[in-house]
């Protein structure tokens, strides 16, 4: 009961959801889906809305405009809380806890979810969940040679595909699958079952790619991720960048790779999949923080299958007994969890205050009141929540990737980080009115720079004017 709430418990109290900088354009993006009833294909709430653009997460984006219809502010945090409740179930069933390794499942759900707590509500958290559920079917598929379990799987592609890009990574996930398949020479597989087991396995991902591309956009998804995976402006933004190992949850994904290998190891395991899934995963994890998750769940799994399972199932009565035990744990659950949301404050004002403690909410609303001129230049990290909070001005750039030209992205971290002229910019040159953060560099630069006025200064966030703006 423990292990499934906690993340929800630590969650009530400290209200990290509402830190995030992402949610807040899931949030904007949804709100207007909901109200013209179609799918952006434009830069909305951008100064670049001439611009293509396409919203692969828009299924999330209406999630959370709807909770938000229902809950206020309040699903911001239901969000994040049900990612962690999820989360930690899920990674218990991949570590083997229902097949009998209870302890050593619990002990592997909890580093997963000290590793992953810092994750915010965003649509990758989609992602980390569906990926995990994959894994478990395709193992499943593996230990009983049997392709029942890999018929859901098409459903859940059709899911994922709308709801976050990520889904790319299942996708790479199954044709890993099924190159090992083709190259393991099994006896099994040269059974007359074996064979029918490969080709229903084949006729299965065909049926998870035609679902991948059944989404508004349809095979565009795949050409935007690879484009974003190789955008040269990826060196300039945290997620894209390799791990650092500044935080302790680094070192403790490190350890957690290194005893999935072993693992493997011990087990003399010569499966291509699971060394190519976990190889792969690895790689990607440590070249990327953002895909630190895909690592983490592969290794949870792996792991789990190489303990010994005691006990698969209980004979008899026991099995009925362990049923009930398990339905009174999740209620018990469930229970401590809505008491936790309960103690999220209901007062916008509140949960607001929350929010200005890492957004500009005392900025914005000056520049609204005193309706400052358009049009404005923005903080990168706050280009999302500006889409929210002020919608009438629209942003110079914001956290879309697919959105802004690479040469935009990669001039604007420049100028930021007075690499280049500022002068050479023309979203700063156009800009009549700027919003930076005080960590920004060039806010404090511009400051003392002629033609540039202070209009407005807090702890966190700085406003100036541009007199000479054309």
């Amino acid at each position: 009961m423990l292990l499934l709430s906690v993340g929800a418990i630590l969650e009530s109290a400290r209200l990290s959801a509402l830190r995030d900088d992402q949610v807040w354009g899931h949030l904007r993006v949804g709100a207007w889906i909901l109200e013209n009833k179609t799918w952006p294909v434009t830069g909305i709430f951008s100064q670049a809305q001439n611009l293509v653009w396409r919203d692969f997460s828009w299924g999330y984006d209406v999630v959370v405009a709807t909770g938000y219809r229902l809950l206020g502010l309040r699903i911001v945090e239901s969000l994040l809380m049900g990612f962690r409740v999820t989360l930690a179930a899920l990674t218990f069933i991949l570590a083997g806890g229902a097949r009998g390794n209870f302890w050593n499942s619990i002990g592997l759900s909890a580093v997963a979810q000290y590793i992953l707590g810092t994750i915010g509500p965003v649509a990758a958290c989609s992602s980390i969940l569906f990926f995990g559920i994959e894994l478990l079917f395709l193992l499943e598929g593996l230990r009983r040679a049997n392709a029942r379990a890999l018929y859901a799987l098409p459903a859940l592609f059709l899911l994922w595909a709308n709801l976050d890009i990520g889904f790319v990574y299942g996708i790479a996930l199954y044709a890993l699958f099924l190159a090992g398949l083709a190259v393991e020479k099994r006896k099994s597989l040269n059974e007359s079952s074996g064979k029918i087991f490969v080709a229903k396995a084949w006729l299965v991902g065909a049926c998870c790619a035609v679902a991948s591309v059944t989404t508004p956009y349809g095979y565009h998804s795949y050409a935007a991720f690879f484009a974003e995976e190789t955008s040269v402006a990826n060196r300039y933004l945290p997620g894209y960048t390799s791990m650092a190992f500044h935080q302790p949850q680094d070192y403790v994904l490190l350890l957690l790779t290194m005893a999935a290998f072993l693992s493997l190891g011990l087990r003399r395991v010569r499966s291509f999949f699971l060394l190519a899934a976990l190889s792969a995963c690895a790689a990607l994890a440590f070249h990327a923080q953002k895909d630190g998750w895909l690592v983490v769940v592969a290794a949870v799994a792996l792991i789990g299958e190489g303990i010994p399972v005691a006990n698969q199932k209980p004979a008899g009565g026991g099995y009925a007994i362990w049923r009930w035990q398990a339905l009174a744990v999740a209620g018990l659950a469930t229970a401590v969890v809505s008491l936790a949301f309960l103690r999220v404050p209901r007062n916008r004002e509140q949960l607001l205050a929350r929010v200005a403690e890492n957004h500009p909410v005392a900025a914005c609303d000056y520049i609204r009141k005193h309706c400052l001129p358009a049009p404005l230049f923005n903080s990168y990290r706050w280009g999302s929540f500006l889409t929210w909070y002020l919608p009438e001005y629209p942003v110079a750039v914001d956290a879309r990737r697919g959105l802004y030209p690479e040469e935009v992205e990669t001039s604007y971290f420049q100028v930021m980080n007075a690499e280049m002229p500022y002068q050479n910019f023309p979203p700063i040159v156009r800009a009549h009115t700027l919003l930076l953060s005080k960590l920004d560099v060039m806010g404090e630069a511009l400051r003392a720079t002629p033609g540039f006025r202070v209009v407005y200064e807090d702890s966190i966030s700085i406003a100036l004017i541009q007199e000479l703006a054309e």
